[in-house]
């Protein structure tokens, strides 16, 4: 029964009118806690100085303060997210691989381009990394989140102790 509503890709409606749809260049920034704060900004600062040296326009900025492994608390990637996934992104620019996930990057390459959307890792623009580099550092990345895990933890248990004596 119609209902007088359609359903249609919008990049479709494009190509038929000859038009090509600007898709967004987004910046994404990752913190693990409040008291990095400044770090965040930093980040989000130095992709922008990049940018603008590289010709790109920003169209977007999504942020978070949430562990690089969990995805409980990352309103701003699932927000960027739903616009890869709605074809609205070409470029994702971050600083770092270990600031859009400390697990799994090429999860997300692979991800990310079934939507046509590149991944831009500024600390490796003009790197040529050897695959085994990028599998120590994937390595080192994990080892430095599971000692500051088990440190916090520490921490946390030596301040309960305290508070016992």
């Amino acid at each position: 029964m119609p209902n007088k509503r359609y359903d249609y890709n919008e990049e479709d409606v494009y190509k038929i009118l000859n038009k090509d749809v600007k898709r967004k260049t987004v910046l994404y920034a990752r913190v693990s806690t409040h008291k990095q704060k400044d770090d965040l900004q930093n980040q989000i600062d130095q992709m922008k100085q990049w940018c603008f040296m590289n010709g790109f326009t920003i169209n977007a900025i999504y942020s978070d303060t949430s562990s690089g492994i969990s995805f409980d608390k990352r309103k701003g990637f699932f927000d960027m997210l739903d616009e890869i996934m709605d074809n609205r992104v070409e470029k994702v620019v971050i600083t770092y691989k270990d600031r859009l996930s400390r697990v799994g990057f090429e999860l997300f390459i692979y991800l990310f381009r079934k939507y046509r959307t590149e991944i831009v890792v500024i600390s490796e623009v003009g790197s040529t990394k050897l695959d085994s580099d990028e599998v120590l550092d994937e390595i080192a990345s994990m080892l430095h989140y599971y000692s500051m895990k088990m440190h916090s933890k520490r921490r946390d248990h030596s301040i309960e102790v305290s508070y016992e004596s």
